[in-house]
């Protein structure tokens, strides 16, 4: 990959053989989540989907610490690479691999990422800006950048191609960042119908929706300046 590692922190381990250096877990009341985030702990809700579900995709999440947030405040995201590895009867491989190297700069469509409404509450609908472009972040030269100082009444949330699901994997996003200042990133995956279907609803049980919550990691704040590689979610 591009940036050399000045340090590695293993936030979670999810691989046997990769090695592990813990770092604290934040709590969920902790001043260092995102104002009025849904989720704010890691949960893994199904490691197997549903029969009637047989893809995957993995997103991300970005926000400022507290809306309305100064623009002189700096929060940026870099991202370096990401990428989904699937783990299978104790074999591990990568599936997805995305390392951002364009030599133009890439602007992400609403089919890719997106502004959602933060509120009264985070991904209402009924918002006007609800999914408008993510102006905010443009990929080049073999990095993603996410200047979230501009968005700060926003959510930014991008995600990946969806994956055929394999029968008894389970799967872990590796992902080398960098975050400046008063902003957090936060991971997940969902398990969809098929390649085509769209979103149509949020049902906590699955039945009626096309898409249903396998996990959602915990929040990511700033890294010291220094690129990091954190593998989620967290697996006993």
């Amino acid at each position: 990959m591009k940036t050399p590692f000045l340090f590695t922190i293993v936030l979670a381990i999810a691989i046997s053989h990769y090695a592990c250096q813990a770092i604290e877990i934040i709590e969920p009341d902790s001043p260092q989540i995102p104002h009025g985030a849904i989720w704010k702990k890691e949960i893994i809700r199904r490691d197997a989907p549903l029969p009637w579900f047989h893809t995957v995709a993995i997103w991300a999440q970005a926000a400022t610490m507290v809306p309305g947030q100064s623009q002189n405040i700096k929060a940026v995201i870099t991202i370096d690479y990401w990428q989904v590895i699937e783990v299978h009867n104790g074999d591990s491989t990568i599936v997805f691999t995305e390392d951002y190297d364009y030599i133009s700069p890439k602007y992400f469509s609403i089919n890719e990422a997106g502004l959602y409404c933060r509120y009264p509450k985070w991904f209402d609908p009924d918002c006007d800006d609800y999914h408008a472009k993510a102006f905010n972040m443009r990929a080049q030269n073999g990095f993603l950048q996410i200047d979230m100082s501009q968005t700060p009444d926003n959510i930014v949330h991008w995600w990946a191609p969806r994956l055929s699901y394999k029968q008894n994997a389970v799967y872990v996003i590796k992902c080398n960042l960098k975050i400046e200042g008063a902003t957090a990133v936060q991971f997940g995956m969902d398990y969809w119908r098929n390649f085509y279907v769209g979103y149509n609803m949020f049902d906590p049980t699955c039945q009626q929706s096309n898409n249903c919550e396998a996990w959602i990691t915990n929040w990511i704040t700033d890294t010291d300046g220094l690129f990091v590689t954190v593998f989620v979610p967290v697996r006993d």
